[in-house]
């Protein structure tokens, strides 16, 4: 007598491999850990720039160059001078604005540019850039020059003048430069008195 059973044989099935679970930590990818962490990094060398910053402002002024009081037969008086470091009657080489830096010659030297004075506004409000800009010009263009000096090639006034938040620091001074468009000159703009 044969015995039968209810019980289902399995049938033979090949072993599957086995599987593998991903661990996923706190819900994140690891290109997502990866993007997080360069984020973290930027934040914190934009703030240790930042903070750098604080403690040395880029407009700094510039370190001081000595002054040679007896020039050479080059007429170099002081090379690559900061313009706080510019008196009045410095004629100027290689002068591109009154906020870079340029070589102080003596005037018998060739030269582009001189600072024919240092003219201080009216101690007022804040009376805007362009009214600034007029009072400046006008400041500058009222310095008397020296009659002898025969003014040839074209001169262009250029002149520092204060902003709004230098303004606000008590700045009142515009620093007055006349300039070469091309070429240079070897004389004073000024007269003998006033330099």
């Amino acid at each position: 007598m044969q015995e039968h059973s209810d019980r289902h044989v399995p049938s033979y099935q090949p072993p599957r491999p086995a599987e593998t679970q991903r661990i996923h930590r706190f819900g994140m990818t690891p290109a997502w850990l990866a993007i997080g962490a360069i984020g973290i990094i930027l934040i914190l060398v934009f703030g240790i720039t930042r903070l750098v910053q604080a403690m040395h402002p880029a407009h700094e002024a510039a370190a001081s160059v000595p002054r040679n009081p007896s020039p050479g037969i080059d007429g170099i008086i002081a090379e690559h001078a900061p313009p706080h470091q510019f008196e009045v009657g410095d004629c100027l080489a290689d002068f591109t604005s009154p906020l870079e830096t340029a070589t102080i010659v003596t005037c018998s030297t060739p030269h582009e540019a001189q600072l024919i004075g240092v003219e201080t506004l009216d101690d007022v409000p804040y009376p805007g850039d362009p009214r600034v800009t007029s009072k400046a010009e006008e400041a500058c263009r009222a310095i008397r020059l020296d009659p002898e000096t025969a003014l040839e090639g074209s001169w262009n006034y250029a002149f520092s003048r204060p902003s709004s938040g230098t303004w606000e620091a008590g700045d009142r001074s515009v620093a007055c430069f006349l300039a070469l468009e091309d070429g240079t000159t070897t004389a004073s703009l000024l007269p003998s008195s006033s330099v």
